[in-house]
């Protein structure tokens, strides 16, 4: 089993520190909101982290509304019928 280690950003280390703060990459994760969890019906599925980490960016960017956000599940999608080709 193959693991690898998280990579670690800090800010003390950082060599433009105060000089590049407002284009940093790090600085604009770290402002984005965080979309809650709901109580799912039969059927749905929740968000996995990565999902729930790109509507929250969507909502951040102003192109998905944060009420409409906040309803957003996952649906198993039916794969019956479909091949591999090659």
């Amino acid at each position: 089993m193959r693991t690898t280690k998280p990579m670690v950003v800090e800010c003390d280390t950082c060599p433009v520190r105060h000089v590049r703060c407002d284009d940093c990459l790090v600085t604009a994760l770290q402002s984005l909101p965080v979309v809650p969890l709901l109580r799912l019906a039969d059927g749905e599925l929740p968000l996995d982290a990565a999902e729930r980490r790109a509507v929250s960016r969507f909502v951040a960017a102003g192109l998905v509304a944060p009420e409409k956000a906040a309803g957003v599940t996952a649906q198993r999608e039916s794969w019956s019928g479909v091949a591999a080709v090659g």
